[in-house]
């Protein structure tokens, strides 16, 4: 009988299964197994991002900007826009809408447009980036191919793929009543990271268990790493000297930072979380790699 993981693995890339039942499979297999970033990922996919909501690197992309010019008699032209200092953003877009949204304009007749607001058009016009004698710029919009599209669905439904295949590498229960997860086997946790920070595409985010929330560190920012260290249990004193050691050491390996990891290990450092002293070890690991930008 087909596991759960196969399902998904097997949905990836049969045209028949739409993306968005594919997705609910991978909600149930990260619940259970304790991905919440993972199972965050799959809400946001189907309801769409928040303004305020860590967006995927591949639901952002620069495009092609057009321009509405009028003229004498009424003609108008239509012609690319080329990018301008003070510019460069409007260049860019960020697709958070529902993925059958995105799916509804992929399968359009049309490529999608995203219109610029007057005053923008205006701005942009007064910049003299681009002009044509006696007319002048009506609008301008941003050209959402519907190529680009159908590749935001396809690296979805890709990594879904992913997510499946390298948690049934090493745990091929993975995702059932009952299988492997964080709570059960700590060695599930390395797989969550890596499968969000697959997802997200961008920084790092780590899942230490079902009720520590995803993490997130900026190369060399001693205060977000700080931060971040606190909410994994650490109290100021340690999170402090935790920092202060990575930053003398710039390693992970140098004995300073062993030591402290085996006093985490050990339990000579509470944490004051559920979840596993080796798991939150493992964490400050990857929260010492992602401070000193290494992999």
């Amino acid at each position: 009988m087909a596991t759960l993981l196969d399902q998904i693995i097997d949905g990836s890339s049969d045209e028949g299964v739409k993306t968005p039942d594919l997705l609910r499979k991978v909600q149930v297999a990260a619940t259970r197994i304790g991905a919440p970033g993972v199972v965050d990922w799959v809400k946001q996919e189907l309801q769409g991002y928040t303004d305020d909501s860590d967006l995927p690197s591949y639901r952002k992309m620069q495009t092609v900007v057009m321009g509405h010019f009028t003229g004498p008699m009424q003609s108008q032209i239509k012609k690319q826009l080329p990018p301008y200092p003070g510019f460069e953003d409007d260049f860019f877009i960020e697709m958070r809408q529902p993925l059958i949204t995105l799916q509804s304009f992929a399968e359009a007749e049309e490529d999608a447009q995203l219109q610029w607001p007057i005053w923008r058009v205006e701005e942009y016009e007064k910049t003299g980036a681009f002009a044509i004698q006696l007319y002048g710029l009506f609008g301008a919009w941003n050209v959402i191919t519907r190529q680009s599209l159908l590749g935001v669905i396809d690296t979805v439904r890709s990594k879904a793929m992913e997510f499946a295949l390298e948690l049934q590498e090493s745990f091929p229960d993975a995702g059932s009543v009952d299988g492997p997860s964080v709570a059960k086997n700590t060695a599930v946790a390395p797989i969550v990271f890596n499968t969000t920070n697959n997802i997200y595409g961008h920084g790092a985010n780590i899942a230490t268990g079902s009720d520590i929330a995803q993490k997130s560190v900026v190369k060399g920012n001693p205060e977000e790493f700080k931060r971040q260290l606190k909410s994994l249990g650490l109290n100021d004193v340690e999170a402090e000297q935790f920092t202060q050691i990575i930053y003398e050491e710039q390693s992970i390996d140098k004995p300073r930072t062993k030591a402290f990891l085996e006093k985490v290990r050990a339990g000579s450092i509470a944490v004051g979380t559920a979840v596993p002293s080796n798991v939150i070890a493992g964490s400050l690991v990857e929260l010492a790699k992602m401070y000193l930008g290494i992999s």
